[in-house]
């Protein structure tokens, strides 16, 4: 009589929308290849939505053994569920892999009814194990696992870094059609892997600890994988590559996406994380992806200016001057871009970050910026005990960041990140002084609702663009109307150190989405736009002394910002704004502002009639590509 496996990989359901189980999906699709996994298990059953844990337990028949793939969205609820599980099962081998699971066997003291860790890659792993369970191998001959001994010791065999190129796909394989047939009520977002390694170091990154190279997948599944999700209709393709662009088949990769979509019109977006090292091919990438309107734009990632934070986290950045002619390049070609930092890194300073935030503005980085918040985990490097204490790293454990989900059902397990919030170079405040500057700066110069008149300023003026945000931070939380986003977001800045509190926002207003900080400060204050511009006419009287002038810019930089239920705008004014802004943010060149009576339209197509409407589509799907501002759409009229 056949044994019987379950797979887990619960995660959370936006609307009608879920990520198909990839990691579970390629452990099956690999064990079930072999006629002897076939003859001894049967794949029972797999679970990838966070139901209710009695439900769960409830569809269970006689498990044998339970594989959970694990996560920070899905740890605490994947400890809970197989607690449970080992109470109603006791015989049953609860495994628990993924990337939230280390070689490090602490967790067993923690979770007694765990049977194994599976650290690192698994498929090879998952099967042996089963193997070792029908007889043909020995415990301690399955790699990149942990396990008590008799004697209540723990034994941690080998890393082993598998070579990929028999791994069969889950699309192939069919387990993701067994999925689909049997929820069509969901809308899945297929997730596919071209390569898998990376060959940077990072210490913040899980990859960064495992030390292979970079191994790749036949290009034939690759072709495959892209098939299935074309004719299967999927919307959005994403690919888990660390570094797509890295190699010369990666271009033939995104023909044949291409060549897909003019079949059958799918998939219509395409999102990756691109090559660090970015070059002509990425370009080349990004440049055909665009022409079809399937990418949202390429990354040029820095995560510190600082050299010293550089230095500590084992990364190094492209020249700036490389940056800013790749900035030029991409503007030229009308392909967005976007730079992420991280805030909290090891050797970061208040000064350090701000400043670096200076210098890519300097260099001419006003399409799109996210500060990332740098996240604790075990498998990184800078997850273990003694680089820690080297850095004098600490963090605060709040609920889990992951903006854009919907809120979490009152019965459900809470999940959590671990947020480093002081290093030997930071302390709490100086990290909540960081986080408070970013979320100005992002609201208002990268997501537009100010960038106009920083640009002004900083051009005209000689204002740094840092001491321009934080004189304006300064001054909001001083004004209850207009600055109420700002106090809000301190007073929980504030109680993430005191109380662990959350690091995103929830508003019913806007939908039930979690917001990051400065995406929930951008869209409150849009709601209150022109008291708001009001407010900031007669703050900039410190800038500007010329009336009129200053007039003139505020209307127009409210101009500029989408509204709510308005499909046609006019702006008419003494100064041509649009062309002098156009040759700083496009042409890279500032010109003397010419005085001239102007007469500006747009007119929008893509009309938002609710709140929650526009918070979706115009600032969370529409941010990479700077949607919620007009930029092309503004045209001169006759006078």
């Amino acid at each position: 009589m056949k044994k019987n496996v379950y797979l887990i990989q619960p995660t959370y359901m936006n609307a009608s929308v879920v990520h198909l189980p990839y990691a579970i999906g390629a452990l099956a699709s690999y064990a079930w290849k072999f006629q002897d996994i076939c003859d001894s298990y049967d794949l029972k059953g797999i679970f990838f939505l966070r139901d209710k844990l009695s439900d769960i337990v409830e569809k269970l028949d006689n498990p044998f053994l339970i594989g959970f793939s694990n996560y920070i969205w899905n740890f605490e609820y994947n400890k809970k569920l197989a607690e449970e599980v080992k109470k109603a099962y006791p015989e049953c081998i609860i495994v628990f892999g993924g990337p939230q699971i280390s070689e490090d066997s602490g967790l067993f003291e923690e979770c007694p009814f765990i049977d194994f860790l599976m650290y690192y890659e698994g498929e090879v792993p998952f099967r042996d194990l089963l193997r070792a369970y029908d007889g043909k191998l020995q415990l301690n001959e399955v790699s990149n696992i942990a396990y008590r001994l008799p004697d209540g010791s723990i034994n941690t065999t080998e890393f082993k870094a598998s070579e990929i190129s028999d791994f069969p796909s889950p699309y192939e394989s069919g387990f993701f059609d067994r999925i689909i047939e049997e929820n069509p009520d969901i809308d899945f977002i297929p997730l596919i892997e071209t390569n898998r390694g990376c060959p940077n170091k990072c210490a913040y990154c899980s990859w960064g600890k495992i030390k292979t190279r970079v191994r790749m997948f036949p290009l034939e599944r690759v072709f495959a994988d892209i098939e299935w999700v074309s004719k299967h209709n999927k919307e959005f393709l994403g690919f888990a590559d660390a570094n797509f662009g890295l190699f010369p088949r990666d271009e033939k990769i995104v023909d044949k996406i291409i060549e897909c979509y003019h079949e059958t019109g799918y998939p219509k977006k395409f999102q990756v994380s691109y090559s660090k090292e970015t070059g002509d091919r990425v370009f080349n990438i990004t440049k055909k992806l665009n022409e079809h309107g399937m990418d949202k734009g390429v990354t040029l990632s820095f995560q510190s200016m600082s050299k010293i934070v550089q230095e500590n986290i084992g990364r190094s950045n492209m020249d700036v001057e490389y940056y800013k002619a790749l900035l030029q390049k991409y503007s030229e070609a009308k392909i967005p871009t976007y730079t992420d930092l991280i805030l909290g890194l090891p050797g970061e300073t208040l000064e350090s970050f701000k400043g670096g935030i200076d210098e890519l503005l300097e260099h001419g980085q006003h399409t799109s910026l996210f500060v990332h918040l740098c996240e604790w985990l075990p498998l990184a490097e800078m997850g273990k005990k003694e680089y820690m204490e080297k850095h004098g790293i600490g963090f605060s454990k709040v609920p889990l960041n992951q903006p854009h989900r919907s809120s979490s059902d009152e019965n459900d397990v809470q999940e959590f990140s671990r947020i480093i919030t002081s290093t030997s170079t930071m302390d709490e405040n100086e990290w909540k002084a960081m986080v408070m500057f970013s979320t100005c700066a992002l609201c208002f110069h990268h997501l537009g609702l100010l960038q106009l008149i920083a640009l002004y300023v900083h051009y005209e003026k000689g204002v740094k663009y840092s001491d321009f945000y934080s004189d304006l931070l300064s001054h909001l939380l001083t004004e209850e109307n207009v600055g109420e986003a700002f106090i809000r977001v301190k007073k929980q800045t504030d109680d993430v150190i005191e109380k662990n509190e959350s690091v995103v926002v929830f508003d019913d207003m806007f939908g039930d989405i979690a917001w990051p900080f400065e995406e929930y400060a951008f869209l409150k204050t849009v709601s209150k736009k022109d008291a708001f511009y009001e407010n900031v006419e007669k703050f900039l009287e410190k800038y500007i002394e010329d009336e009129k002038l200053r007039k003139d810019l505020v209307r127009y930089q409210n101009f500029v910002v989408k509204d709510v239920n308005v499909s046609e705008k006019y702006f008419e004014g003494e100064y041509d704004w649009k062309n002098y802004f156009q040759s700083i943010l496009v042409d890279d060149i500032h010109h003397e502002l010419e005085k001239r009576n102007v007469r500006y339209s747009v007119k929008d197509e893509r009309v938002t009639h609710s709140w929650p409407e526009y918070a979706e589509k115009v600032l969370w799907f529409g941010r990479r590509g700077g949607k919620n501002i007009y930029t092309s759409e503004i045209t001169e009229e006759k006078i």
